[in-house]
């Protein structure tokens, strides 16, 4: 039987597409298993030339964030472990993230360097990083940072750590700056932003913070979710997001903005030589601060705008900020302060911001709100009772002039237990 030229053409055309797809295939397997996700372990009784495996483990963290690839997890057995520790590679998207974790219930302790500035963890640039269940503390220097972000990351993850005893030696005074100390630093010095980075369930506590604050947002910053993190018996304020004090080069970029504080709890966070608050917007846009619980501090909560320049337009004004459905009570000033400090132009304007649905009315000692220099201030569904605790529910900061204080619409509720 004789095939024609065009039938043996299309059968020797079918085997080659056999043979590739049957290549492809095992090309497929082979580079899923070279990217599979591994684990890298690292204990105290390791050696510097182990494998890493579970029963080989490393002695070095620093040698398994240096060894880490996209996907790998880095178990920490039980012990402290002193750093500074930098991270160098970064996760992506696809292959998945570098995680640092404690393993299993094990207590791992990571601090830095004795009476040494630092950071315990320094993102370094990289992003896709996860840091897990992890004590950060015991640090002891006038400048410390539990982990620092401040080259433009993104993708970054801090869950369920605890940050304790970060304490600067010289924490200055209420006249004279001094050293500082922060459990996670976001600073936006860069063109690029600082993005995407998620603080969610850790401890922050037991910290002398100096002039600094625990968890800070500043400069360059968006779309950065605080939530549900637990901060307390600190020396400063206790979640801050700070803008227009001229670290990032791009005037309009220098600002944290379509940021999320949702559901921490903050209390007795108060400096020993100045007001703060509690929760701290100044110089920010576009914040949701939502469902938290903030208690014995100087305020509460406390929307601001401490930096103005006379170059800066209403696009860097502190404006949409919302803080719903949060309670406040028992803190010593006011619940909540809402305006810049002074008359002139060395301060700010606060806009267009609404208060909506908080419960005031466990009371606050002095007063529950205080107005300074704002505008455009909607405050509707909020819960105060008038009690022998708090003499006033809203009173006007005795610097500021009446005229400085805009167009603030009021429709609250009174009573409740």
């Amino acid at each position: 039987m004789m095939i024609n030229k065009y039938g043996k053409k299309i059968f020797l055309v079918s085997i080659i597409t056999l043979m590739l797809l049957a290549n492809a295939g095992s090309y497929s397997r082979a580079t899923k298993s070279e990217s599979a996700i591994h684990t890298i372990y690292v204990a105290k009784n390791g050696d510097k030339n182990a494998s890493g495996d579970k029963k080989h483990p490393l002695n070095s963290l620093q040698k398994a964030m240096d060894m880490a690839t996209e996907g790998t997890t880095i178990y920490v057995r039980k012990g402290t472990y002193k750093g500074p520790f930098v991270f160098h590679k970064s996760g992506s998207k696809n292959r998945g993230c570098i995680t640092v974790t404690a393993y299993k219930n094990e207590k791992v302790i990571i601090s830095g360097s004795k009476n040494k500035s630092g950071a315990a963890f320094n993102i370094n640039g990289c992003s896709y990083i996860k840091i897990q269940r992890l004590k950060i503390g015991d640090m002891k220097a006038k400048d410390v940072c539990g982990i620092l972000l401040e080259q433009s990351e993104n993708n970054i993850t801090i869950r369920n750590c605890e940050f304790e005893k970060l304490v600067t030696t010289e924490p200055g005074s209420k006249l004279k700056p001094g050293g500082n100390s922060n459990a996670i630093l976001l600073l936006g010095e860069r063109k690029k932003s600082i993005h995407h980075i998620y603080i969610l369930s850790n401890k922050v506590h037991d910290n002398v913070n100096g002039w600094s604050e625990n968890i800070s947002v500043a400069g360059n910053c968006k779309y950065i979710y605080v939530k549900k993190n637990k901060i307390y018996n600190n020396t400063n304020i206790g979640i801050d997001f700070y803008g227009n004090a001229e670290y990032c080069p791009i005037t309009l970029l220098d600002q944290p903005r379509n940021c999320q504080c949702i559901g921490n709890t903050v209390y007795n966070c108060r400096s020993p030589f100045a007001e703060n608050a509690g929760i701290y917007v100044d110089g920010a846009r576009d914040v949701l601060v939502k469902g938290n619980k903030v208690f014995k501090n100087h305020y509460g909560i406390e929307i601001g705008s401490e930096e103005w320049r006379n170059y800066y337009s209403d696009e860097n004004r502190v404006q949409n900020i919302k803080v719903c459905e949060n309670i406040i009570y028992d803190n010593y000033e006011s619940g909540l302060r809402i305006g810049g400090w002074s008359n002139d132009e060395t301060t700010g304007v606060v806009y267009g911001c609404k208060v909506i649905d908080n419960d005031f009315k466990r009371g606050n000692y002095k007063c529950e709100i205080i107005l300074a220099k704002c505008e455009n201030i909607v405050f509707k569904g909020n819960i105060f009772k008038n009690n022998k605790k708090c003499r006033d529910v809203v009173v006007y900061d005795d610097g500021i002039n009446r005229n400085k204080i805009k167009s603030i619409k009021m429709s609250n509720r009174y009573g409740g237990r």
